[in-house]
């Protein structure tokens, strides 16, 4: 424990250890069976208080505190959870296949063709995204303006 500074938390945690220590000790010398009792008792108090502060209490107050502050719900917490740019095109170009609904194969072309063009700068991939979707569906009149 660092004297410097002590927590709540550390000051509590120390308690229950110096406490633990000290009637182990005493059990050990007197075998008294309430000695024995009472450090587990406080054994029990500062496992106990280790698995509400590592688990309980420290992610609430976390949470409160990025609450308090406003960068809950921000992208701090966000971040893993938006899709890339490789995960998009990756998700999209599944899509360009036969068994495909054609109103999916139609969207997922267009907005392939558009990262290729406009985020990528690869015409060439752009155009052969509506050529394969144009093979798939034909008919399609959303990708008649696509040269």
């Amino acid at each position: 424990m660092r004297w410097e500074d002590p927590s709540p938390g550390r000051v509590v945690r120390g308690f229950a250890a110096g406490a633990t220590a000290v009637f182990g000790v005493a059990a050990l010398v007197s075998g008294e069976p309430r000695a024995w009792a009472a450090c587990g008792a406080f054994g029990l108090m500062w496992a106990g208080w280790d698995f509400l502060g590592e688990y309980v209490l420290g992610p609430v107050s976390e949470w409160f505190s990025r609450l308090w502050s406003g960068e809950a719900g921000t992208a701090r917490d966000t971040d893993d959870l938006l899709p890339t740019l490789h995960d998009t095109i990756r998700l999209l170009e599944h899509h360009l296949q036969p068994g495909v609904a054609r109103s999916v194969v139609v969207q997922s072309a267009i907005r392939l063709e558009e990262i290729y063009r406009t985020v990528q700068g690869d015409p060439v991939k752009a155009r052969e995204v509506i050529a394969r979707a144009r093979q798939l569906v034909p008919d399609a009149e959303e990708l008649r303006h696509y040269q």
